[in-house]
This record gives structure tokens, C-alpha cells and sequence, in this order.
């Protein structure tokens, strides 16, 4: 292949994403340290929408402004804790449609220019620009053509920090060395030299766990990693130790998966704002959890054949385990069912519970399943017709009687939220 015809990958990656939608719809937050925070616990009945009512002892940072970042707070620090840093620190209620609107301008204005586009989170997306920018000096100027529009799109405090290179690892590495609003390209010929540059946590597929396991092995760089003969790394990582070789070389796919890939799981899981401790406790939430789940796996067109259920106690230490299923479940009362079984098999019942957490693997998209039985026909019949109810009006219309009294602010942290309301027509 000549360099003429090599690929080109841009990455694009926006800055402080939720703070910065935050600034850009107010602009009394601009210039102040603020941190989005994944939920909120409202006073009174839990669904008041005044941001001074709402409580957030028991939630995390899921986005930190730029200017509380400079200050010290970090993505997934307590609430508590980023208080104790930035007392003046304003914490602010997610607001999951309004990213979800920036995201899909975004995507939009990615979709205009590149050839093929795979959205690799809310914030950040992969494009091919192979036949659209034909050269590295096209792919700056198309860069540059897709930053103005961000700006004039998505608002000017919305910015973004891209990267350009011959696969996804480099364009990734690349758009993450230089931020806020940053754009470094590297070429096939500088991939080599540029990677030893990135520390090993820098490298996407390259966690926590895994850099510990690799430093005792001794290995604490990128220099480290390429010095390490493959069957080594085979050895103690088996497959994964194929990816590790190629990276520490900066070689990557530069495949663009332009359509979204089907889950391989559904769940739902929850930190609650007190602990939970008595069995009625347990099982309301555990039951509103497993409704959530439902609702999820409906609007996949899913059922799923296995099970996983975990438990985090107040002390921090946890239980969970997995279970295949007889039959698929997409039921949430069914869920439910299964769930609370095995969380009695494996819950110390003398400890309180902090949070709780369902998942159904094994998924097969096919349509749900019917029943002869007039019972079971009208069960479905008012499912599907509550189903209409929270597309229209939100995942908290409706609710089971032995569910009432619970109350689970909507997730912010992730691209996936508990409900999508349609476009007002």
C-alpha cells in the first residue's frame, strides 16, 4: 500500500464535555469550577427540578469544567471529597438530553465531512478521512473545518481536541497528548518514535489492572513493553498479549465500525443515597432495578439467557455471581424473581447494602415471546401500552405497587441513559 492510499484516522474528543454543554446553555457558570455529578437525591419527593434541592452526598464527579480541573478535581472523585478541595465548587444535576443533543450535532457535523464515522462514546467519535482529506495536509485542513463548525454548531465552549494518524491507537494517543481544543497529527513514518513518548495508562485497552500486572513483570514504559519478546507476553496475557505487542509499536485496527454494535449485556446498577438494610428495603429497590432492566431489554428487541446479580455493602466489599437461565427472561417481575434468589444465596444479611446491581447476558434479539394463556396476553398488552407511556413521558410514569417509595436519579455517566424522550413532533 503506498502512502498514498494509507489510511488516515481522526479522532475527535471534546473537553470536559458535560461542564462544557453545562457553560455553554448558562452562562453564569462560565469561568467557574463546576462539576456535573452522575445523580442527584431531590428533596421532598425526589423529582424536583430547582438544582438547590437536590442533595449529592452519595454521588461521584462524572465531568469536572476546566476550571475545576486546574483546582485539583478529578472524574469519579465523591462529591464529598471534591468539597473538601473546592468548597466553592458547584455541583450540578446531569441533564442527559441535553449532552444527547450536542452528541448527535456532533456526530452530524462528523458525518458531513468524513467518509465513515463509529461513535465511540458520548464525547468522542473515530472517522475514516481517507478519501476526503487524501493527504495529512488535507486531514489538518479538515480538521480545522470541523473544529469551526463545533464552534458554530455546538456552541464555542464546547470545544474539542483531535487527532490524526494511520490507525484508531495512534488518532486515539494522539488527540489525548495535547488538550484542551488540541490538534497533533502524526504520520506513518513518526508513529514508532511518538508512541515511546505516551506513558503505558495512555494507551486505551491499557487500565489499571493491567498496568499493575505489567509492572511486575517490570514493565513500567512503552519502552519496557516493546522490549518484551511476545511469547512473554502470550504467556502471562494469552490472547491479549498480541495487542500489547502491537501497541507498544503503534500498530491498530483502522477498521470504522460506522454502525453501532449490538450489547452484549444489559444491566442496570445503583449507589443509593442511605444504605439499605432491612429485606422489604432490598427487595422494593432490587424489583425497580429489575423493571429498569426490562424496559432496556424491550426496547432492544432482547431476551437473555443469563443472569448477574452483585451487591456492595456499606464497608466497600462486595458479593456477586452469574447464572444461566432455562428459559430467557425479559420480564421484569421474572427478573426479579431469579434475582432476589440468588442475592439471598450470596447477601450476608448482616450487612447494609450501598448498592445493588442486575445484568442479562446471553442476549437474543428476537421478538417477545407470546403466550396461548388470555392472562399472560393481557400482561404483555399492558407492559407494551406502559412501554408507549415512557417513551413519550420518561422512565418514572409508571411504577409497581410494591416498587412505590423508591426513587433512582437518572444516569448521566454514560451514553446509555434509563429513558430517551421522542422529539416533539
Amino acid at each position: 500500500m503506498t502512502s498514498e492510499n494509507m489510511p488516515i484516522i481522526l479522532h475527535v474528543d471534546f473537553n470536559s464535555f458535560f461542564a462544557s454543554v453545562e457553560q455553554q446553555a448558562n452562562p453564569f457558570l462560565r469561568g467557574k469550577a463546576i462539576g456535573i455529578a452522575g445523580k442527584g437525591r431531590a428533596s421532598m419527593d425526589g423529582r424536583a427540578h430547582d438544582v438547590s434541592q437536590f442533595r449529592f452526598e452519595r454521588s461521584v464527579i462524572t465531568t469536572a469544567s476546566r476550571e475545576a480541573k486546574k483546582l485539583g478535581v478529578k472524574t469519579a472523585m465523591s462529591t464529598f471529597e471534591a468539597k473538601q478541595i473546592v468548597p466553592d465548587l458547584q455541583i450540578i444535576p446531569g441533564d442527559p438530553r441535553k449532552y444527547a443533543e450536542i452528541t448527535k450535532r456532533f456526530l452530524a457535523i462528523l458525518r458531513e465531512h468524513t467518509d465513515a464515522v463509529e461513535q465511540f462514546s458520548a464525547d468522542e467519535a473515530f472517522a475514516d478521512i481517507t478519501v476526503s482529506a487524501k493527504d495529512y495536509f488535507g486531514a489538518i485542513m479538515l480538521a480545522q473545518v470541523i473544529r469551526d463548525d463545533i464552534k458554530k454548531i455546538c456552541g464555542e465552549y464546547c470545544t474539542a481536541s483531535i487527532g490524526i494518524g494511520p490507525n484508531k491507537l495512534i488518532a486515539k494517543l494522539a488527540g489525548e497528548s495535547v488538550k484542551p481544543n488540541g490538534l497533533t497529527v502524526v504520520q506513518p513514518h513518526e508513529v514508532e518514535d511518538f508512541v515511546l513518548t505516551r506513558k503505558l495508562e495512555d494507551i486505551c485497552g491499557i487500565g489499571h489492572r493491567i498496568a499493575k500486572r505489567l509492572k511486575n513483570l517490570s514493565i513500567e514504559s512503552i519502552a519496557d513493553l516493546r522490549a518484551t519478546p511476545k511469547p512473554i507476553l502470550l504467556m502471562h496475557f494469552k490472547s491479549y498479549g498480541n495487542f500489547l505487542y502491537d501497541a507498544a509499536r503503534g500498530k491498530g485496527s483502522n477498521a470504522i465500525l460506522a454502525e453501532p454494535q449490538p450489547e452484549k449485556s444489559i444491566g442496570h446498577s445503583y449507589t443509593f443515597p442511605e444504605n439499605l438494610d432491612t429485606e422489604i428495603e432490598l427487595q422494593t429497590n432490587l424489583l425497580a432495578l429489575c423493571d429498569k432492566v426490562s424496559w432496556r431489554l424491550r426496547r432492544a428487541k432482547a431476551v437473555g439467557g443469563t443472569i448477574a446479580v452483585f451487591a456492595r455493602y456499606a464497608d466497600f466489599t462486595g458479593v456477586s455471581t452469574i447464572r444461566r437461565l432455562h428459559i430467557p427472561l425479559w420480564n421484569g417481575l421474572d427478573i426479579y424473581k431469579c434475582a432476589w434468589q440468588i442475592l439471598e444465596d450470596i447477601r450476608d444479611p448482616h450487612c447494609s447494602v450501598r448498592l445493588l446491581g442486575v445484568s442479562i447476558s446471553g442476549l437474543e434479539h428476537i421478538p417477545i415471546p407470546t403466550s396461548l394463556f388470555k392472562k399472560d396476553q393481557k400482561i404483555l398488552a399492558t407492559i407494551q401500552a406502559l412501554d408507549r407511556l415512557q417513551e413519550r413521558y420518561g422512565g418514572h410514569i409508571w411504577q409497581r405497587a410494591n416498587a412505590l417509595g423508591t426513587f433512582m436519579a437518572e444516569r448521566v455517566s454514560g451514553w446509555h441513559y434509563d429513558h430517551e424522550l421522542l422529539e416533539a413532533k
